[in-house]
């Protein structure tokens, strides 16, 4: 079977059984997933979103019998709000496959010790899963907890002669800070380890390089979630490989126009082929990811990943854009690298506060210039009292370690990441909504994206096109005229933002059409609109259908009658376009008797 037909075949899988969770039988009601095609699938089936998720709540998006569920796990986002993952046994399974194609090669004399925190979140397990697929031992030294602080881990990698390390790479670094405070030599000290796995943080070339000399041992990298388990893996050769068979990886073009080029920076949508208890389509993960063809030397080929970051630690300084993976490639860059760091962003530029134990090597002069000179931006350099970013005291006693944050951004530039992507999303969900005559859930999307932006012209037109709908199909003349503002508010704005956008002026045409002169229509000023509407491309028969109905309302009947014709050549079905060319015969027909017999009593 060919790569392209078994991924199809995954994805329609994929699709049989994904509504069986509450959150997709509602986001996929009015898609019929028994004709998608793949083509289909990546271009108008709808984006998940961590809100989503965090709205859909634990039960949202399971989608298996509970009997069948192994393990339940959540993450916790920047709101606090959990989202949830649901395992069965196969799952868990399929996990640790997945962190068993790294390129440490677990095996069975291996004794691995896992640092990553065992509570909530899924690395831990999975790595776990890992190990026991091959044979290997483990040593359960879970981070984030008073039980193992770091001078007890070392004393176990030494008495248990641990050959692996799994944990954040921020685990890594403060091991070997605990390890130099206690007089050892990672290097030196720990004779049996022979590889180190590290997930859970961006980690770019220069940091990697920079814990493989803080050890002394090749670091492989791994990128997943707990909502998705691990999606690539290092191999030997320092390539991150996508596990293609349980992943569907798409990367958009930042400003939402499309998809990015092999190799092109972009964000993230996952879709998991093979998960069971909580499959996820087009997860929008908030990641900045690049993906692109690779034939390795390990002798896997398909696609391989490059981690830039998450969203909310993008920063934008005038046109510069940077992302985590980027700051984080120019502190590595120092010598010697910090031992702790922090970029806070500004509105001109950077402030960096460092923190080393060999800040005496550092000129904060070179510091500046080099920092300044890797990310095209102004920068303040700020060299750390002691203790100020890493508590050397604490990491010798039983305090566990916190979640660091190496990026303040300020709101207003994380604001803006992926809003394009986000805000396609929303029109695209909400055009299909109106489209199948669902009016009212068509205007919940369109308010969602005016809200998201309220400077894009298209999503208050389209929120104008769903609450004309809700007025076509209004209960009462009470609800139609209290919809009635709200449409004309919406086409002001609309108009204010961009007044030759062809879709305002389209819904403009259609209220001044349809509404009654006392209440503002005006047949001859919808006529001008829909004329404009089709001078600038717009070539469908609903279009043309209006505007010979503004002809006929203007007493234009031969106009109206040469525009319904080009109708019913192309649509001869069209049944609004034949009633009216009705009507406007009759009008021909009776204008002809009155000019006969005169005016008729």
């Amino acid at each position: 079977m060919s790569y392209k037909k078994e991924q199809e075949r995954n994805i329609r899988d994929l699709l049989a059984r994904i509504t069986r969770s509450p959150i997709y039988k509602q986001k996929l009601a009015d898609y019929n997933l028994a004709e998608a095609s793949l083509e289909q699938i990546l271009s108008t089936l709808p984006l998940t979103t961590k809100s989503d998720l965090r709205k859909a709540g634990a039960f949202g998006h399971l989608a298996v019998e509970m009997k069948d569920v192994a393990q339940y796990h959540e993450s916790f986002g920047t709101t606090g709000e959990p989202s949830a993952s649901w395992f069965t046994k196969d799952d868990l399974e399929t996990g640790g496959k997945q962190m068993g194609e790294c390129g440490v090669r677990l095996n069975e004399e291996d004794i691995v010790l896992i640092r990553f925190p065992y509570a909530m979140s899924v690395p831990a397990f999975l790595m776990q899963h890992a190990a026991r697929q091959a044979g290997s031992v483990v040593v359960p030294a879970s981070g984030r907890n008073l039980v193992t602080p770091y001078p007890r881990v070392l004393e176990l990698m030494q008495r248990t002669r641990v050959t692996v390390i799994a944990g954040h790479p921020r685990e890594m670094e403060l091991l070997a800070e605990a390890a130099r405070l206690l007089g050892f030599n990672a290097k030196a000290h720990f004779p049996a380890l022979r590889a180190i796995c590290a997930a859970g943080e961006v980690m770019g070339e220069l940091r990697r390089k920079h814990i493989e000399r803080l050890w002394g041992v090749p670091v492989f990298d791994l990128y997943g979630s707990t909502e998705t388990a691990n999606i690539a893996a290092m191999c030997e050769h320092g390539v991150m490989h996508i596990a293609e068979q349980d992943f569907f990886v798409e990367v958009f073009k930042e400003d939402g126009s499309g998809y990015a080029a092999p190799g092109e920076r972009g964000f993230a949508a996952i879709t998991t082929l093979s998960h069971q208890a909580s499959p996820l389509l087009r997860y929008f993960n908030e990641d900045v990811i690049a993906v692109e063809p690779a034939s390795c030397a390990c002798g896997r080929a398909g696609n391989k990943l490059i981690h830039y970051g998450r969203l909310k630690d993008r920063i934008r300084i005038g046109t510069v854009v940077l992302d985590g993976k980027d700051v984080q490639e120019a502190v590595y860059a120092l010598s010697p690298a910090p031992d702790a760091w922090k970029a806070i962003e500004q509105e001109s530029g950077l402030h960096f506060i460092l923190d080393s134990h060999r800040s005496t090597e550092w000129s904060e002069e070179e510091v500046r210039t080099r920092l300044s000179e890797a990310l095209q931006v102004p920068v303040i350099v700020e060299i750390a009292a002691d203790g100020a970013l890493l508590n050397r005291e604490e990491l010798m006693q039983n305090a566990p370690a916190k979640k660091p944050v190496y990026i303040h951004s300020r709101e207003i530039g994380a604001s803006e990441a992926g809003k394009s992507i986000l805000l396609k999303d929303l029109l695209t969900r909400g055009i299909h909504k109106i489209r199948n005559g669902k009016y009212e859930q068509s205007r919940e999307l369109f308010e969602e994206a005016a809200a998201l932006d309220p400077c894009s012209a298209e999503a208050h037109a389209w929120l104008a096109a769903a609450l004309g709908r809700l007025i076509e199909n209004g209960w009462s003349m009470t609800e139609k005229i209290k919809l009635l503002p709200m449409l004309k508010r919406e086409i002001e704005a609309a108009f204010e933002i961009d007044p030759t956008l062809p879709l305002a002026r389209r819904i403009n045409g259609a209220r001044l059409l349809n509404t009654p002169g006392m209440l503002g229509g005006d047949p001859a000023a919808a006529l001008d609109e829909f004329l404009y509407c089709i001078d600038k491309g717009t070539d469908d028969a609903e279009a043309w259908v209006s505007l010979a109905e503004c002809y006929m309302k203007t007493d234009q009947i031969e106009k109206a009658i040469g525009t319904l014709e080009k109708v019913l050549t192309r649509e001869p079905q069209n049944k609004r376009a034949a009633q009216l060319m009705q009507q406007a015969n009759n009008k021909v027909i009776g204008g002809a008797s009155e000019g006969k017999g005169g005016k008729r009593a």
